[in-house]
């Protein structure tokens, strides 16, 4: 499947961020697109080292279907 993924990161004072642009690819689905881009581990859940991504199917404008992961 074709995903649209954003990578995101957070400081106390800055809050949220995007960082870079979205990132078209083809992927199994929404974690292994994820993976694939840094090849860091990544979670649902747990202690995160302040970068977290959102993806989503490219038909999806609205990101209303969307996974978001925690990269450890």
């Amino acid at each position: 499947m074709h995903y649209s993924v954003q990578f995101f990161t957070w400081t106390p004072k800055q809050g949220v961020h995007q960082v870079g642009s979205t990132i078209e690819i083809e992927a199994a689905n929404p974690k292994l697109a994820a993976v694939s881009l840094l090849g860091l581990r990544l979670d649902e859940t747990g202690t995160a080292k302040k970068l977290a991504v959102r993806v989503w199917n490219i038909p999806d404008d609205n990101k209303a279907d969307c996974a978001c992961f925690y990269y450890h």
